[in-house]
């Protein structure tokens, strides 16, 4: 059981008030991709119908509203959507339906929903801080994907030792099926592709860690106090489906699939060399599955290291 040391006896959890959430439906109504607030309200469940989470009451509104758009007309309404605790909030949800093409095919839908208890006003003046106090980080979390592992190290070690209380996330990301991309096209398209997959990682970190190139369309990436697992889930999830989707844009036959791997600190121990092994055997077990995959490594499942220093 995951505990974020809510009150239990509160219907009110700070993790789940949905602001800016954001979702691509498909034609089915079906979850393509969403952005780290939506999943954190809706869930991470595979195959997701964003009308299984709207109130009975409102489906059909919402359905007549959603299939009576047109291209690039957005609308606006008010319904009852179910959070993950099973819940119904009041969300306005701006609905706009766009094509991937000029040819009027393939068509989907974009949600911009927000709880309407969260006042649009407190969430300027938070976004206003945010900014401010991403203005204001230290040289090491200037986004960059030239960092070499000594840098990655040093970035660790500075702040696990100015923070008594610091939690970190080490993930390896590399792309599964890149190779099979390669044969098929073009070095432009190859260039699209890794300009896709960067820039949807340094928009989606965005000042909450550093991010590492370790070789061909491998990354490293390190986060600061992201690293409980409802939190990981839905900023993978996010990384996962923001990339495939952005990739059908390039070449809409091609399933760009990941493999993943996660290790903690302080979850899987306090030396960061028998972490950064940890975080290699993850990445290992994800391939060794098939890819396509993340692997948050826990010792009761992928076993202990020894600490040869002992």
């Amino acid at each position: 059981m995951i505990s974020d040391n809510h009150n239990i006896y509160s219907n009110y959890i700070d993790e789940y008030e949905l602001t800016d959430g954001y979702a691509v439906v498909d034609s089915n109504f079906s979850i393509v991709t969403a952005n780290e607030p939506m999943y954190m309200f809706l869930g991470m469940s595979k195959h997701y119908s964003i009308i299984d989470s709207i109130h009975q009451v409102d489906l059909d509104d919402f359905i007549d509203v959603a299939n009576s758009l047109k291209s690039d007309i957005m609308k606006c309404m008010c319904i009852r959507m179910r959070r993950v605790d099973n819940t119904y909030r009041w969300v306005l949800v701006d609905i706009e339906k766009k094509y991937i093409s000029d040819t009027k095919q393939s068509e989907y839908l974009e949600l911009h929903i927000s709880d309407v208890l969260v006042m649009k006003k407190l969430n300027i003046q938070l976004k206003l801080k945010l900014d401010e106090l991403n203005n204001k980080s230290d040289e090491h979390n200037v986004m960059t994907f030239t960092l070499q592992e000594p840098d990655i190290k040093k970035y660790c070690i500075d702040n696990i030792s100015n923070d008594a209380g610091c939690r970190l996330a080490l993930i390896y990301f590399e792309v599964d099926n890149i190779n099979i991309f390669k044969q098929n096209h073009s070095k432009d398209d190859i260039h699209r592709i890794s300009h896709v997959i960067e820039d949807v990682i340094l928009n989606t970190v965005n000042g909450r860690g550093v991010i590492g190139f370790l070789d061909d369309f491998r990354y490293t990436i390190i986060l600061k106090h992201i690293n409980n697992e409802v939190q990981l889930r839905a900023f993978l999830e996010h990384i996962r489906t923001m990339i495939a989707w952005n990739c059908k844009f390039i070449d809409s036959t091609y399933n760009i699939s990941f493999s993943i791997g996660i290790a903690r600190y302080p979850e899987n121990g306090k030396n960061l060399d028998i972490i950064k092994i940890k975080l290699q055997r993850a990445i290992d077990i994800a391939r060794a599955k098939g890819g396509n995959r993340y692997i948050i490594y826990k010792e009761v499942l992928h076993g202990e290291i020894e600490d040869s220093d002992k």
